[in-house]
C-alpha cells in the first residue's frame, strides 16, 4: 500500500506566501534603492510611492528561498576574507545593502590588499551556463554592485554568480568608473520624475520586463499618461477613505 501525502508541502507553501505578504507591508521610503536601478522608471516610481506590486506566486517564492540558502552558504564559506557583510550604504540618496566586503590577496594583483564590495547572485545551472558563455554578469547585477562601489568610493566591484544546483561560483570584477555614468543617469531620471510627480508610461529596460508573467505592475503596463494619473488619483482617494 502507498499513500501520497502533500500536507507538509502545503504547510510550507502557505507559510512562505504568508511571510511574503507580511514583508510587503511597509511604509514607502521615498528613495530609490540599488536593487531598483535595473527597473523601468514606471516601476521605480510606483514602488517608491508605495503602490503594491503583483503578488509573487508560490513557485517563484520557493526559488527565491533556495537562492537565499545558496547565497548564505557561499558567504559562510568566505568568512576568512570577509571584512564586513550586510553593510548599509547610500549614494546620491539611493540606498542599498552590500552582501560582502572582501579583502583581496595577490591572486588578482591589481586588487592586492584592496577591500571591494561583492554582490552575490544565485541562478539556475542553465542561466549559469549562459552567463559563462556571454562572459558577463547581467547589467542589473552590475548596476547594483556598482552603486555600492560608488557609495564606498571603491575603484572596483565584484559580482559573484552561484549555480543553485551544484554550487559552482564565478566572479566578475569591474572598474567602477565604467558603470558610474549609467548609474548617475538612472538616478537623474528618477529624481526628475519625482520632482514632476508624474508616473510615466511603461518602457522596459530589458525584454523580459515586457512579459506579463514577470511584469511587477501588469495593470499599469498598457496605460497612457492620463490613465495612469487617474488610476493614481483613485488609489489616493481609496487610501484616504480607508483610514
Amino acid at each position: 500500500m502507498k499513500i501520497f501525502d502533500n500536507t507538509f508541502d502545503n504547510i510550507i507553501g502557505n507559510l512562505i506566501v504568508k511571510e511574503d505578504k507580511e514583508r510587503e507591508i511597509h511604509i514607502p521610503s521615498g528613495k530609490l534603492s540599488a536593487s531598483m536601478l535595473g527597473y523601468p522608471l514606471q516601476w521605480q516610481m510606483l514602488k517608491t510611492l508605495g503602490v503594491p506590486q503583483k503578488p509573487i506566486d508560490e513557485y517563484t517564492l520557493r526559488k527565491f528561498a533556495r537562492g537565499i540558502q545558496v547565497e548564505n552558504w557561499a558567504v559562510s564559506k568566505l568568512q576568512k576574507v570577509i571584512v564586513d557583510k550586510q553593510k548599509k550604504v547610500e549614494y546620491r540618496n539611493t540606498s542599498g545593502i552590500v552582501d560582502m566586503l572582501i579583502l583581496h590577496g595577490s591572486q588578482v594583483p591589481i586588487l592586492n590588499k584592496k577591500i571591494i564590495p561583492h554582490e552575490v547572485k544565485s541562478v539556475t545551472n542553465l542561466k549559469f551556463k549562459r552567463i559563462i558563455k556571454n562572459g558577463e554578469a547581467d547589467d542589473q547585477y552590475k548596476l547594483q554592485a556598482g552603486l555600492y562601489a560608488l557609495a564606498l568610493k571603491s575603484e572596483y566591484y565584484a559580482v559573484d554568480i552561484i549555480a543553485t544546483d551544484d554550487l559552482r561560483l564565478i566572479t566578475y570584477i569591474y572598474e567602477t568608473k565604467d558603470i558610474k555614468p549609467d548609474i548617475d543617469a538612472i538616478i537623474d531620471q528618477f529624481n526628475s520624475a519625482m520632482i514632476k510627480k508624474a508616473v510615466p508610461v511603461f518602457t522596459p529596460k530589458y525584454d523580459w520586463q515586457s512579459n506579463p508573467m514577470y511584469n511587477s505592475y501588469p495593470d499599469w503596463a498598457l496605460l497612457n499618461e492620463i490613465e495612469i494619473k487617474e488610476k493614481l488619483n483613485r488609489r489616493q482617494t481609496e487610501l484616504v477613505f480607508s483610514k
